[in-house]
């Protein structure tokens, strides 16, 4: 019989020492998420210019969400499991990830109908949630010692791409820098003269199919890449293996985990930020052109501020909670959420147009955004390590995670179509305060699970 405490998805004796030097790795997976993002986050300010295209209403921009959530969530959970089965072969999961990236959005940009993009739609997304349990599984074994860190910094570069991603479309498809209530219109016709703060581009605006279009060379080149760097990330494949025990050890070291760990605090809360923040991401936005009158550009603007001031900022909260626990900084963050949202909305409704106090609202939100879900990620990893699951924990934090966004985006795009835009964010600020409530029952220290004795 194995020792107890040793899992059949860890690596055997033979492939325990690294193949990949960590710093290859790092730099790997941490570089190639902002690409993954770069793509992947166009789409809530995309889905601006689809709707304007298309004549979609509230509810089928919401559907843009469920579809994206319900697909994105299903590969994460079992993704997550497969990749803690098989770790041998997670370069061809990560390579596999970038590739539907690209055809998803090439399929997308040559559909005919809203029903077409959204199959598209959700090749993307499964292709995008593919990612992070591999790439995320990786850096907490890699890295035990400073998982918030590398977590954090893995979640960083993708908000660089979260920033330019919804710049550079928002640009592309308006023909222009704008930071006005500008139309493209009014400035095929008047020029950049007739607005402030406005530059033109030295070449016409482009239809948003062909900025999905230009996305698949770049990603396929990039499942080359990865599949190169990262072929022996994984180990040796282990010889010998039942996959059947594989299984049923990895289940009971899962139910184990969850037993006084703190981990169903923990995935509540980050259950419930995701919920509302995958909304948030289309809500906005479509607030702001919608509702307040603003271009493509300046709502663009707004989604990459929902991310960008957390670029810097995430790392040094993920840093600080490896010192400090996850504890107090989730719950003080919950608490900022909260609040925020409703500002938003009171800045837009006391003013009825665009007004600077909305921009600094979403620049503070952006300053917290994602660091919720990296604590609680590492938080999870610090439980699960001792099992070998981290991958299994995060890709199945990151269905839960998706999943929910499903149900929210039903909540929050629900009421705006049938009533008004407020009732969306304050459904949004109330999922948050419910996650304050429940980050409150995290434990400051969580206990470690029991070893799971492996069969014989």
């Amino acid at each position: 019989m194995a020792a107890a405490g040793v899992s059949p998805s860890q690596p055997h004796a033979q492939d325990v020492e690294p193949r990949t030097k960590g710093s290859v790795m790092a730099t790997t997976l941490i570089g190639a998420h902002a690409f993954e993002h770069l793509y992947a986050h166009s789409i809530p300010l995309l889905a601006t210019v689809i709707a304007i295209d298309l004549g979609l209403g509230a509810l089928q921009v919401g559907m843009i969400v469920v579809v994206r959530s319900v697909f994105g969530g299903l590969t994460s959970v079992s993704g997550g499991v497969l990749v803690d089965l098989f770790h041998h072969r997670v370069a061809w999961v990560l390579s596999i990830s970038t590739f539907m990236i690209g055809l998803g959005y090439l399929l997308m940009s040559l559909a005919p109908t809203f029903g077409l993009i959204i199959c598209a739609l959700a090749l993307g997304s499964m292709g995008s949630a593919l990612w992070h349990p591999p790439a995320l599984g990786l850096l907490a074994r890699r890295f035990p010692q400073r998982r918030g860190l590398f977590i954090s910094m893995h979640r960083s570069t993708g908000s660089i791409g979260d920033v330019l991603g919804p710049m550079v479309a928002g640009a592309l498809v308006l023909g222009a820098l704008a930071w006005s209530a500008g139309e493209a219109e009014d400035i095929v016709t008047a020029g950049c003269g007739a607005l402030p703060f406005c530059w033109q581009l030295p070449w016409p605006a482009i239809s948003w199919r062909w900025v999905l279009g230009v996305s698949t060379p770049i990603m396929f080149i990039s499942t080359v890449l990865i599949f190169i760097l990262l072929r022996n990330a994984g180990g040796e494949r282990p010889v010998e293996v039942d996959v059947g025990a594989r299984i049923r050890t990895n289940w009971a070291g899962m139910k184990e985990a969850f037993r006084g760990t703190g981990m169903w605090a923990i995935f509540t809360v980050s259950a419930v930020r995701g919920m509302a923040d995958r909304s948030l991401v289309f809500l906005i936005p479509l607030y702001l052109t919608q509702a307040l009158g603003a271009n493509t550009f300046l709502a663009s603007a707004h989604v990459a501020l929902m991310v960008g001031p957390g670029i810097l900022a995430g790392p040094m909260i993920g840093a600080l909670s490896d010192k400090i626990g996850r504890r107090p900084l989730i719950i003080f963050i919950m608490a900022a959420t909260t609040l925020l949202t409703l500002g938003i909305i009171w800045a837009g409704q006391s003013h009825q147009v665009y007004t600077f106090w909305i921009t600094l609202f979403v620049a503070v939100y952006g300053l917290l955004n994602f660091s919720v879900n990296n604590l609680t990620q590492a938080a999870a990893a610090d439980i699960a390590a001792k099992g070998g699951l981290e991958s299994s924990f995060l890709g199945l934090m990151w269905g839960n995670n998706t999943l929910f966004g499903a149900i929210a985006a039903v909540m929050i795009f629900g009421p705006v179509e049938w009533f008004d835009w407020q009732y969306g964010f304050y459904i949004a600020a109330g999922i948050y305060f419910v996650g304050l409530l429940v980050s409150l029952l995290i434990p400051g220290k969580p206990r470690e699970p029991e070893a799971v004795v492996a069969p014989a």
